[in-house]
This record gives C-alpha cells, structure tokens and sequence, in this order.
C-alpha cells in the first residue's frame, strides 16, 4: 500500500495520527528529500536523508544512510529534490522526528508488483539517475539501467535527452525468480549458520527493455525541412535549447536571435521553431526558434 500523506494539509493532531496509522499499518508513503544531515544513531554518527514530513516543516523525517539503499555515501546528494518511497521505523514526537527507511518501501513494493505482473506487461518508469553513458528508472521498487545501445539513440551524452524525473515506457521481459537465493533464506529461518550470505533480500528480479517508438518517419511527412511548428522546450544548455516536436523527436535550437529571449525561455514554454537542417545519418535535426508562445 502506498499513501501520499506527506502532501495532505490539515490540523497537526490528525496528521500525527495519519503517521501512526501508516506505522501500525506498514504502509510506504511518499516523501521529498530535502537535506542531508549527520545524526548519532546507536552511538555512530550517520548521515541521513532530511525528508519534508508536512508542509509547515516543523516535523523531521530522517533516512539513515543504512537504510537508504544506495551503495556509496556520496550518491545520496543525487537524491536531493526526488521524491522517494518510505516506511515508518520509529516515531519521536515529542522530538517531532520520525525515522524511515527506503529499504524496507522498496521491499514492499516489489513484493506488491511482483503478485500481478506478467510478460509481456508494460509500465512507465521515472528516470532517477542520468550520466553520459547510462540512465538509471524505477518502477514499482524496480530499478533498471539502460545505456545508449539499450536506447537506440544517436547521441554520445544521454544528458543531452533525458533529465531526472522524466519518465520511459518499459515492457517486461523476463520474471526470474532466484531460487537459490529463497533456499538460503529458509535455512536461515531454520536457525541454519550462513557464511559469507549477502544480500539475501530479493529473491526475483525483472528484466525488462525500453519500449522504442521511433518517430524518425515523421521527417518528410509530418515535418518538412524549412517548415515552422509547434514545440515544447524540454531542455536549457548554455548555447540553446531541445525543443521536443512531438515523444521522441526533439530538435536543437540556438537562442532565439531577438535578444528580448535570449537566455530567459525555460523548460515547458511552448514555441514555434523552423526546421533548418535534417541529418539522417546521426539523426539529428536543427532548428530556430520563431516565435515564444507560452
């Protein structure tokens, strides 16, 4: 079960009692990471997640690094303005600081997904981590990496086209369940010694692929060369802007010539833009843009 009560408005009294409700309940709620901070746990100094836990700031929310579910202290900067998926742990209100954990969400999502999903099943997925190489989405506690061949696309630097937040269809492939890995999770239970055991949590994973619509045939038929259309900004660079036409086909544009707009248009302003220039071999189209709309 997954609840967004972090976002709801109302007195202080009933929104403590929503809190204890989704402990008692072991509901995963929605919450946005918005600081890091150190804390002593257990004697240790730890850094945690500062999650906003209701809209007037005055309760805590604290993700200790353990629990987080990210491999390297320094990749918990990349989770700063994401809203992410956690379970309740431990409640302090008279501190007013509740302590969660990304983990044990995930765990229950996944365990939520995995009762109805099938091959062959398709779902959207929110893009969480972007490099020049590879993008990393989550879907359903999922998360899956994709790289330039995976995607298909003409571009060296995946930065270029995707940003945090943005979202890919994907298609499951393959359910696989690890066997071996229940096997030694029962033995454990049992009170059986495991040496060496890690990470013995997930025992069934997806594989999925990017579900490709490749809107490249549009180029000649609904969009012609010299042609003025309508557009979406969908990305600033220092030199320009991608001005997506329509899902998956974006064309770059240097700043508008009139200096009126030249560095203010932002992302989501509609434009119109003229198509200057079509390269089929990389797939790449350029444009100026006409006219700021919205």
């Amino acid at each position: 079960m997954l609840a967004n009560i972090f976002e709801r408005k109302g007195d202080q009294k009933n929104f403590w009692a929503e809190l204890f409700a989704a402990k008692q309940n072991n509901m995963a709620i929605q919450a946005n990471v918005v600081g890091l901070e150190t804390h002593k746990l257990n004697e240790e100094s730890v850094r945690c997640w500062v999650l906003e836990v209701e809209p007037t700031g005055t309760v805590k929310g604290l993700v200790p690094r353990m629990e987080t579910g990210v491999e390297k202290s320094s990749e918990m900067n990349e989770f700063l303005g994401q809203t992410i998926p956690v379970m309740i742990l431990h409640i302090d209100q008279d501190a007013e600081q509740v302590l969660c954990s990304r983990i044990r969400a995930i765990e229950l999502m996944q365990e939520i997904a995995l009762r109805r999903v099938k091959v062959g099943d398709q779902y959207t997925a929110t893009v969480t981590k972007v490099s020049q190489n590879r993008i990393v989405a989550e879907t359903s506690g999922f998360s899956f990496t994709f790289t330039n061949s995976d995607l298909k696309l003409p571009f060296k630097d995946l930065r270029y086209v995707y940003q945090v937040g943005h979202t890919i269809t994907v298609e499951v492939k393959e359910i696989v369940r690890d066997e071996q890995s229940e096997t030694r999770s029962e033995a454990a239970d049992e009170g059986e010694q495991q040496p060496n055991e890690t990470n013995t949590r997930s025992s069934t994973k997806l594989i999925v692929s990017p579900v490709l619509q490749d809107k490249w045939g549009l180029i000649g038929t609904k969009f012609n060369l010299r042609g003025v259309y309508k557009g979406v900004i969908k990305r600033q660079f220092d030199a320009g802007y991608w001005v997506e036409l329509v899902p998956g086909l974006d064309v770059y544009c240097l700043h508008p010539k009139r200096s009126l707009h030249k560095g203010l248009l932002k992302e989501g302003q509609v434009v119109f833009i003229q198509l200057q220039r079509v390269n089929n071999k990389e797939r790449r189209l350029s444009g100026e843009i006409t006219r700021v709309i919205g």
